[in-house]
């Protein structure tokens, strides 16, 4: 069953993305190309980046399945529709990139800054995410399933319907974001900061979000089943016709009731 669980939503990103499925049969397909002076949509396997300056360089549709851009700077690059699956970007600066439909599947994005960048339905599965920056991105329908998202900071960005289930998120920080639809099912969100966050339909089942900050988020019509909000602060947030809501969350007066 749990096979079956990871492979249905990514054929279906492929039957919704007929572009993005194209590229994925082509990769196979790429001419090697000349780590001297990379271009787009070439198989570039066999080279290091490793603290390069390429700000403004176009890959998109390149294969770079396990190249190393440590420390590497790529400000303002394009990398639409590129595979990095297992790529180390340690420390590596991809500010307003536009990475949209990018494969970092297991990739090494340990502190990597993406900032300001543009990521929507980018797949990030298993990807080792610790500190990394992506405040002010534009990362609508990505895919985070599996990350490991610890300190991460994710403020003032756009995330609906991103995928964050089984992702560990402790201490996160998704302050003022857009999470719209966002999927955290059993999620690690503990000590995460949630303040002015719009949690609007948002999956929560399962989810722990032990002692996070939640201050005027809003929760509407969000499902919180089994969620764990022990001493997690939600003052002044909106709870408008939240499903499921937690035993800790209710008014008193309703606990009583049942008992």
């Amino acid at each position: 069953m749990r096979t079956k669980t990871l492979i249905l939503p990514v054929a279906f990103l492929f039957l919704a993305s007929p572009v993005l499925h194209a590229a994925e049969k082509d990769l196979g397909q790429l001419r090697q190309g000349d780590c001297s002076a990379p271009e787009p949509g070439v198989d570039l396997r066999h080279c290091d980046f490793s603290g390069h300056k390429l700000d403004g360089i176009d890959l998109a549709g390149a294969r770079l399945d396990g190249v190393s851009f440590r420390n590497a700077r790529l400000i303002g690059c394009r990398l639409q529709n590129a595979s990095l699956t297992g790529a180390d970007l340690k420390w590596a600066n991809l500010t307003e990139c536009d990475l949209s439909h990018a494969d970092f599947d297991a990739a090494d994005l340990f502190h990597t800054t993406f900032d300001g960048a543009r990521m929507n339905q980018a797949r990030f599965r298993r990807a080792n995410l610790f500190g990394a920056n992506l405040n002010e991105v534009e990362a609508a329908d990505s895919d985070f399933r599996h990350a490991y998202m610890k300190d991460v900071a994710l403020e003032e960005s756009r995330l609906d319907r991103a995928d964050f289930s089984h992702a560990f998120m402790q201490r996160a920080v998704l302050i003022d974001s857009s999470l719209r639809g966002a999927n955290f099912h059993e999620a690690v969100l503990t000590g995460a900061a949630l303040e002015q966050a719009d949690l609007t339909e948002a999956d929560l089942r399962k989810a722990l979000v032990n002692g996070a900050r939640l201050d005027n988020a809003r929760l509407d019509r969000a499902n919180l089943e089994s969620a764990r909000l022990t001493n997690a602060v939600l003052d002044g947030a909106s709870l408008v016709g939240v499903r499921n809501l937690p035993r800790e969350l209710r008014p008193q007066s309703e606990v009583q009731a049942q008992q």
